[in-house]
Formats: C-alpha cells, structure tokens, sequence
C-alpha cells in the first residue's frame, strides 16, 4: 500500500463479536449451537464504499477483500468483514466509488513515443518547439527561433496535433517556405500525414510529375501542383531522404520512453492495454522493460504488427513473404507468457486513418469525386498472411477504418475460416469508424468477427470525419449500438485520439462530437454499458475475461477509486472525474 493514503487504516479483532453470541447463547432458555465459519485468509479488507464490480449483474456493493494479488471475498461491509481472518488491514472508504481497473483495447507504445495533455485526456506529444502551437501565427514564430538555430541545409522536423490541425488549417509548402526558405522542413500531423515546404519536395523528388504510388496520395492544386500535404505511402518517398530519427534513440532511452508512457497511462486509470502493435524485432525490448519494471505497469497484451502491403515494400510479393518469415521466426504464437505481459493477435493495418483522412471509403469521399482513400494492404496481399497467422495459431486483431477495409476483411476471415474452422478464435478488427453494409455487418456476426472501438474518435478526429463523410454517414461513425444489437462483440479504448476511459464513456453515452454537436444518438449506450465496454470487453478480446475486469472473487485485484460516483453525476460531468488512486495487484500504484 502506499504511503499517502488519505484512508483510515484500522486493525479489527473478531473477539468481541464472538464474545457477544457466547453471552447470548448462555442467556436464552434453550441451548444454542454457534457454527464458527472458517475464515478466509486477507491482506486488506476495503469498506464503506460504493463499489461498481461490474459483474453479470453489475452489483453494486460496499467491500471486498484482498488477499496476495486477488479479490477474496465481495460484499456488504459486515459480509466481508465476517469472511476474512482477524489478522487483516481495514481501509475505510468513506463512500469513494471504486470501479474495476480500465482496459485501453488500443495504445501505441514504442521508443521515442511521449504523451502531452489536451482538454484533461493525453494525445501524443510534438515536438517541444510545436508544443502548444495551435495557429499560423504561433508556428511562425516558433519557426523563427528554429531556424535561428538550425544550419541551412539541415533538416527541420516537427509535429502539430491533430486535434488543432485539421486539414483546413494545415500549413501548406508556400506558408512553409516563408518560414524556412532554405532548410528542408517536414512536420508530421498524426500517423498518416507529413507536411513539407518545396526544398523537402525537391530533395524527396516529388514534383507535378510525380505519380502517385500504390496506397499513397501527393495532394495538389488546382495547377496540378504538390501543396506540400502526402499521405500513406507516399511518406516512403520522403523517408528515403530525412534523416532517421529511430537512431538516436538509445536503447536505454527507448525503455525510460516506454516506462514513461505506460506511468501516464496509469494516472488515467488504465490498469490493462493492447499494445497494437509491436514490430517482431521490437518484442525483446518491450519484454525487457516489463522484466525491469512490470509490477508497477500496466498489464499489457502485445499485438504484432506486420506490414506486408504498400507502406512498407514496393514489391508487395517479397513483403509477403518476408512478414511470414518473420511471423514464423517468432515460435510462439497469441496467448504466450503471464499476467503481466503476452503475446495477443496479429496487426495489419488494411487502409489509411481518419485523420488525413485516407480510410478506404466504399462510396467517394464527399466533395472529393473519384476519391475513395488508400488501400495500404490489399485483399490478395491480406489473405496469405492472415491465413498463415490463422494456420500458426494466431489471433487476427486488424485496422480497418473504413467500410471498404471492413468488408474486405470480414470476406477474407470468413473464407479462411471456412477453409480452417478454429473454434473461439477471437478475431477482430480495429476502428470500424465508417459503419459498413448490413450485408457486412451480418456476416462478421456469423463468423464471431469482434470490433474494438474508439469511440471518442468524434471528438478527437470529428473534423475529418465530417469532412470525408455525408451527413447520414457521419451519424453512424464509430458505431456501437447498432453493432452489439447484431450480434457482434465491441470493446472500447482510445487510440491516442485521445487517452481517456473518462472522455471514451462520455462520449460513447452522449454521442458529442468535436463541435459539440451530438452524432448519431441511437449509437449511444449507457453508463453502465460504457463502463463494461472499457473494463470486461477488452479482457474478452485478450482471452482474460476470467481473470480480470470485474471486482469479483477470485479475481486480479486492479481497480481504481473515482473522484465522483460515474453512475451519478451528470452524463456531460463523466468526462471530467479523475483517478484519484490506481491499484494493480492490491498495490497502490503511487500517481506523478
């Protein structure tokens, strides 16, 4: 337990009650027989509290036991008091709500991946002379100061955030090269875009004559001329050029990154993630920094990513067969190791983001005629390497943001599941952010195909949203409802888009989007449902659902005291309550 506790620690004896039934029994007229219950071993007995167990019956209770690193005994305060051993710490709540430890179904982690705040939640950081420049005139100026210091010929890298950026008011070359007329500038804007002025375009080769490659896209004007804005697959021609900057990331350096980020994810809340997802060669470091560090982490599921389509070979015949290769090369497949850390599913990412937006679109993108995003991973690349995944033993955890990528995969799982039945696979897909045809939404309810969502996507890439899709569209992104009523399974998380199991409930119960306005209020779930959706669900996903995300006995004892009751402040307030104490183990992880 932590030192800081604001709790009232008391040591309790059972003595004084037993004394008072021998007296009774000798009183009474007729003899009595006492039956003395055996008593449960305990730790920590929490009591007086308001205590959301999320259950099958979502019973709301006073107490719980803790013995080791499990939940012993669940009930009203006396129940649990008369089931644990004298020997035991009683914590008083004083009416705190306690709900289980939240599940993040998608986080990134890797060296050199920092987070900053935003509105309460956590988005991933810029760099430090972007920090906190959300116009023109700020960029400007940090610009100013930048190329003060920077040789002329030397790269200028940097980043701003989605959330301030959206695409009409990104900076094009023209601005870009007032700003640094010499040095070659890229700013990354989330995963899927790199902003540049013309000497970046011209060391990178990319003029009005330059094609667009498979799964990337050049974004010109009405002259045919690059503006500076490349999407996908098209970042490879610039990448080429840049210098990397992976290598100045020491390996230490990338672990205090790691820890770092997984600490913040903690002051959250968030007691368990879906790491989505590791490159095979980055496994031994996550490994490492778990071995090091794990028991004041968040529980953590690995996915691995493979990338065998266009954003990452020209030749997509050669990543086929170099990404099973690697898959191979691992010799264990989903659901290896403890706990703390193991192997999860298999990632690929089909189509492009949100946020540029490039998702793979089955009707064109609304005032882009001819224009339906980028297919990273097409079907004929997909099929042989998720097969072989599904073959290895594998569980399929795939990207697919768009209704195009939905529909192709859920054809091609279900084919290889027809091909190689395998019973309780578990596989699912990522985002599902445009909601896809009945006819597909039937067939992953058939074949068991999950989705795990993100549904505060509306606030954090609404914009872009609203600039792809139709208004009859733009109601249904990021569905829930409509999809659990059909007989899929959904998980909530955050994506970085951004961190926040407060911001996710909020906006999976009232459906507010970017601008305040609400999107498709018959998605909606309530409270409670949203409260499962970041706790059990996720665990389903991971094959942990009988080890973690309720407070039930038997149990791992995660959980988390609430600054309010979730269940009764205002839907608009959810987003605003904190996680005043994380508990992982029984273990008061101590906040920053």
């Amino acid at each position: 337990m932590g030192n800081n506790t604001e709790h009232k620690y008391i040591t309790r004896t059972i003595f004084s009650f037993i004394f008072i039934l021998l007296l009774t029994a000798c009183e009474s007229e007729a003899p009595v027989q006492i039956e003395i219950q055996e008593k449960f071993p305990a730790s920590y007995v929490f009591v007086n509290g308001n205590v959301i167990t999320v259950n099958n019956d979502f019973d709301v209770v006073e107490a719980f036991a803790i013995n080791d690193n499990k939940f012993v005994a669940v009930g009203s305060t006396e129940e649990v008091l008369n089931k644990v051993s004298n020997d035991v710490i009683v914590i008083d709540l004083e009416g705190q709500t306690v709900v289980p430890g939240f599940n993040d179904n998608h986080i990134h982690l890797g060296p050199g991946r920092r987070l900053q705040e935003w509105q309460g939640a956590l988005i991933p950081a810029v760099p430090e002379w972007t920090q906190g420049v959300t116009n023109m005139e700020e960029l400007r100026h940090s610009f100013a100061g930048k190329v003060e210091v920077t040789p002329g010929e030397e790269w200028i890298k940097g980043g701003l955030t989605r959330m301030d950026w959206p695409n009409n008011k990104v900076p094009t070359r023209w601005d870009l090269d007032e700003m640094s007329p010499d040095n070659p500038v890229i700013l990354t804007r989330g995963p899927h875009t790199y902003l540049l002025n013309s000497r970046a375009l011209e060391l990178a080769n990319i003029n009005r004559d330059t094609p667009d490659p498979e799964g990337g896209w050049i974004f010109r004007d009405e002259n045919g001329e690059p503006t500076g804005r490349i999407l996908e697959a098209a970042k490879r021609l610039v990448d080429k050029v840049a210098p990397d900057d992976e290598i100045e990331i020491s390996y230490e350096q990338g672990i205090r990154d790691m820890r770092a980020l997984l600490n913040d994810l903690i002051s959250l809340g968030i007691t368990s993630v879906n790491i989505s997802g590791i490159r095979p060669q980055g496994i031994a470091q996550v490994q490492e920094l778990y071995d090091r560090y794990g028991e004041a982490l968040p529980r953590a599921t690995m996915q691995v990513r493979l990338q065998p389509g266009h954003d990452n070979y020209d030749d997509v015949e050669l990543g086929i067969q170099k990404e099973i290769e690697a898959i191979e090369a691992i010799g264990f497949h989903t659901g290896f190791g403890d706990e703390r850390l193991k192997l999860g599913a298999v990632k690929m990412s089909i189509d492009g983001g949100l946020s540029a937006p490039v998702f793979w679109s089955l009707e064109e993108y609304k005032d882009r005629p001819g224009f339906y995003g980028a297919i990273r991973i097409p079907a004929e690349v997909f099929y042989p390497v998720a097969k072989r995944v599904h073959e290895l033993g594998w569980q399929l955890g795939i990207h697919t943001m768009g209704d195009g990528a939905v529909k192709m995969v859920a054809e091609q799982i279900s084919q290889i599941l027809r091909e190689q039945p395998r019973d309780d696979h578990r596989h699912f897909m990522h985002h599902v952010a445009v909601k896809p045809p009945d006819e597909t939404i039937t067939l992953m309810a058939k074949n068991n195909i999950m989705v795990a969502s993100q549904p505060a996507f509306t606030v954090g890439l609404g914009a872009y949203a609203k600039e792809a899709l139709t208004p009859d569209r733009e109601r249904t992104q990021n569905p829930t409802r409509s999809l659990q009523e059909s007989g899929i399974t959904v998980s909530h998380g955050s994506d970085t888009a951004p961190y926040s199991p407060f911001l996710t409930i909020w906006t999976a119960v009232t459906r507010k989007g970017f601008d305040g306005n609400v999107y498709g209020p018959e998605e909606a779930v309530s409270v409670k449902e949203a409260i499962r959706l970041h706790t059990v669900a996720p665990a389903y996903f991971n094959f942990d659902e009988k080890i973690k995300g309720s407070i039930q006995t038997g149990m791992l004892a995660d959980f988390v005291i609430l600054s309010d009751n979730i269940l009764d402040v205002q839907a608009d307030e959810i987003r605003n309550l904190k996680a005043i104490k994380v508990f992982i183990d029984g273990k008061e992880i101590l906040l920053n």
